[in-house]
């Protein structure tokens, strides 16, 4: 079984207790702002900020924390004029995350390779890739899951699956071929788990909602166990169990030779991959990705996000340390 956490930004998120002021109205509106990083409330306490007249240097870093929780790399790369714009008059003095100009100008490379892989610019994003690990190699981590996806996203484009491969039902052990999955549906979540993932347990609920709201839209779903250590079925069926008779899908097992996971490259649990009737690959990721939920809508204009699945996922950006640790 292959589990590679998701490690992104390890920015700072917000200031001590002890540096607020109750009574000034701009620290207070600083301690809403970043306190509702992530949650629906944000662009509420963005306007807030904007009105009583916090620092735009520091209104477009919280922004950033913002987007970079939510995973929203459309939002990020649409960044890009405004950190190319605030660089040139960057001032560490009114940052509240971050400490040297190289991490803010990193940074603004970042957006601008992103905005490149929105062009399907493969050389505008290497130039500012690189640039952004050069200027600020300790946010690596940060940066290199982009390249992974860009490398897996180009493997993908190669792939189409055979209707005739065979997986196993999950309780029963019966054979089912893929052709059977993808008949008859817009296309189909393939949903790549294992008992072993806290992710996974925590989620469950969510993958229930999502199964359900894909379902409604003829969009089928597959749940695929991954992992072969000796006892993973009886683990699995503990965890399922209260939740298999809620959740609309197929649950399954991944064969144990020429896996499915193998040719999808699986390297982290969950993993959900879209798949079009004729056995393309539309999409290869972590469902709190929003390009996830955005292919959906392509497959299927009327299907709507469940509620649930907003902002719960543990997989997401820790945002837990503050700027600066200057001594």
């Amino acid at each position: 079984m292959k589990l590679i956490p998701i490690i992104l930004f390890h920015l700072a998120c917000y200031t001590t207790a002890q540096e607020i002021t109750p009574t000034d109205p701009k620290a207070t509106a600083l301690e809403k702002i970043f306190s509702s990083i992530g949650d629906k409330q944000f662009p509420t306490a963005l306007d807030a900020a904007k009105k009583i007249g916090l620092h735009p240097q520091v209104l477009l870093e919280v922004e950033f924390l913002h987007n970079v929780d939510q995973r929203n790399d459309k939002a990020i790369a649409a960044m890009a004029p405004k950190f190319i714009a605030m660089s040139a008059k960057f001032n560490a003095d009114n940052s509240e995350v971050f400490s040297l100009k190289e991490d803010w100008v990193a940074v603004a490379h970042y957006t601008q390779a992103l905005a490149a892989l929105e062009k399907n610019d493969k050389n505008g994003f290497k130039k500012h890739i690189t640039e952004a690990f050069w200027l600020s190699p300790k946010q690596a981590q940060a940066f290199a899951p982009h390249i992974d996806q860009l490398r897996l996203n180009e493997t993908m484009a190669r792939v189409t699956l055979d209707p005739n491969r065979a997986l196993k039902e999950q309780e029963t052990r019966k054979e089912i071929k893929l052709g059977e999955i993808l008949a008859n549906r817009k296309a189909v979540v393939f949903h790549f788990w294992s008992p072993m993932s806290q992710e996974v347990q925590i989620n469950m609920p969510d993958f229930i909602l999502t199964s359900q709201a894909c379902d409604d839209q003829n969009i089928g779903v597959a749940s695929i166990l991954v992992g072969k250590y000796p006892g993973i079925i009886q683990d699995a069926e503990t965890l399922r169990k209260e939740d298999a008779a809620k959740a609309t899908c197929d649950w399954l097992t991944d064969s144990e030779k020429d896996s499915l996971s193998n040719t999808l490259r699986i390297s982290e649990i969950p993993t959900m991959v879209i798949v079009s009737p004729n056995g393309k690959i539309l999409f290869n990721g972590n469902p709190s990705n929003s390009s996830f939920w955005n292919t959906l809508k392509k497959v299927a204009p009327d299907f709507k996000r469940p509620n649930n699945s907003e902002h719960t996922d543990t997989g997401n950006p820790q945002l837990n340390d503050r700027k600066k640790t200057d001594p």
